[in-house]
């Protein structure tokens, strides 16, 4: 206990720093899970554009999935979310874009913009399970 405040601190200056770093934590859960949350969108878009080399492959399907393969990495998250429409509840795909908002503003936290609603990780966590779940369901995984 040598090495933090909470030794000659105030009840209530403890409280704070615990709340405060259980607000914290909970911050870098969003992080993390946005992370891999995005990174299965992006191998579930890279598995179905390699569907256009079945049969074989024209020269064209194949440059054109070689782009997209390269591209798909620099797309707005946003646009990514939307390509599941056809395969994902309209509910699930906002709630996750409302995720994306939370989690970049715990990235850049800009001053001059206001927080977004929080989203607590467990929420987080139940949307972004729901939406893979969606895709899997649709054998597309």
């Amino acid at each position: 206990m040598k090495g933090t405040r909470f030794i000659g601190s105030e009840v209530d200056e403890a409280r704070h720093t615990i709340s405060r770093s259980k607000d914290e934590a909970g911050d870098f859960v969003i992080l993390s899970l946005w992370a891999v949350f995005e990174r299965k969108l992006v191998e579930c878009l890279r598995m179905e554009s390699k569907l256009m080399l079945r049969n074989p492959a024209a020269d064209f399907n194949s440059m054109l999935h070689d782009k997209l393969s390269a591209d798909i990495e620099y797309w707005k998250p946003a646009d990514m979310l939307d390509l599941f429409r056809p395969l994902v509840n309209e509910e699930l795909i906002m709630q996750a874009k409302q995720i994306k908002k939370y989690r970049d503003w715990i990235a850049h936290k800009n001053p001059s913009k206001p927080a977004p609603a929080n989203v607590v990780p467990q929420t987080a966590y139940k949307i972004l399970s729901m939406f893979v779940e969606e895709i899997a369901m649709s054998e597309m995984l």
